[in-house]
């Protein structure tokens, strides 16, 4: 081809030539050229070598396509399911399973020493090193506030007229802690909680999550230093929403409580669900009805779950 560059000017030059008047010799010298230039053309046959070309160039642009190495699309992270993070669930024999973490206490918090920045608790119980778990809660609760502030400190926030309870004995020393803290080398290292479903033991624990219909129960803790009981039925329509678009519900909550003098544990049921599955998920659902109700013993169905302090 570099030849072909070379010699294409003198034929250009030479074919200039005509539109001038030449002699008889420099006629003979253009012909001998156009001949020369005619045998070239055909020898090299520019239009094959022009698509030669062009199926070479193409070949090239697939080869690095080939060659190039496409980075892979990311696959979604699976969403983490919360009601299960840092968590263990006991198994039918009421074993934490996988459990390694070794022996552990179980305490019942009943004030907080913001003098020596310590939580005030007594033992109620353990986790063995095989993960195991033995409560026989026996030693007093040293303070206490009255039955009656009871309205004002509900951990499940479910009553929303005061007026609604009902007291008797409201003088009596009362404490109740829908969970046990779980420590290690007088370090918190967890919670224990104990029902027959992971959601509510974990949304009745949570502020934006306490209106959740998930339905099942969560066993709370009692401490009272005299007979005396709580008592409420209360009907309520109105909006239950945490994302600001109105979801309206009507609900009934029942408190039937009656306390023995020292340790009781109350039932609390999540019964009936309202979905709303186009709402937001802080919005998915509603409960219908909650029954709180004081029960002798841990039901047979129930499951103890620990979860680590990591989240909390």
């Amino acid at each position: 081809m570099k030849t072909l560059y070379h010699i294409l000017p003198i034929f250009l030059l030479f074919i200039g030539f005509q539109s001038f008047a030449q002699t008889p010799e420099q006629q003979k010298m253009i012909d001998k050229a156009l001949k020369m230039r005619d045998s070239i053309m055909e020898s090299l046959n520019l239009e094959d070598v022009q698509k030669q070309a062009d199926q070479q160039q193409k070949q090239v642009e697939l080869d690095k396509k080939a060659n190039t190495k496409t980075s892979p699309i990311p696959t979604a992270a699976k969403s983490e399911d919360k009601y299960w993070k840092n968590t263990l669930a006991s198994d039918k024999d009421k074993k934490l399973k996988n459990w390694n973490k070794g022996a552990a206490d179980l305490v019942f918090n009943y004030a907080y020493d913001s003098r020596n920045d310590k939580i005030n608790y007594v033992k109620v119980g353990a986790i063995k090193v095989d993960g195991s778990i033995e409560l026989n809660p026996t030693d007093k609760i040293p303070v206490l506030q009255p039955l009656n502030h009871f309205k004002n400190s509900n951990n499940f926030f479910d009553i929303h007229n005061p007026d609604s309870y009902q007291y008797s004995n409201e003088k009596a020393g009362f404490k109740l802690n829908p969970y046990l803290l779980v420590y290690q080398d007088g370090q918190q290292i967890g919670i224990l909680t104990i029902g027959n479903s992971a959601k509510v033991t974990l949304n009745l624990l949570t502020p934006g999550d306490l209106y959740f219909g998930d339905e099942g129960y969560i066993l709370s803790w009692v401490y009272v230093d005299e007979a005396c009981a709580i008592k409420a039925n209360e009907n309520w329509s109105g909006d239950l929403s945490n994302t600001g678009t109105p979801i309206m519900v009507e609900t009934n909550v029942v408190y039937n409580l009656d306390f023995n003098p020292g340790w009781n544990m109350v039932k609390t049921e999540v019964i009936g669900t309202y979905e709303f599955p186009n709402a937001p998920e802080e919005d998915r659902s509603r409960y219908k009805k909650h029954k709180h109700t004081t029960i002798a013993s841990v039901p047979n169905d129930a499951t103890y779950f620990f979860r680590s302090a990591v989240q909390y």
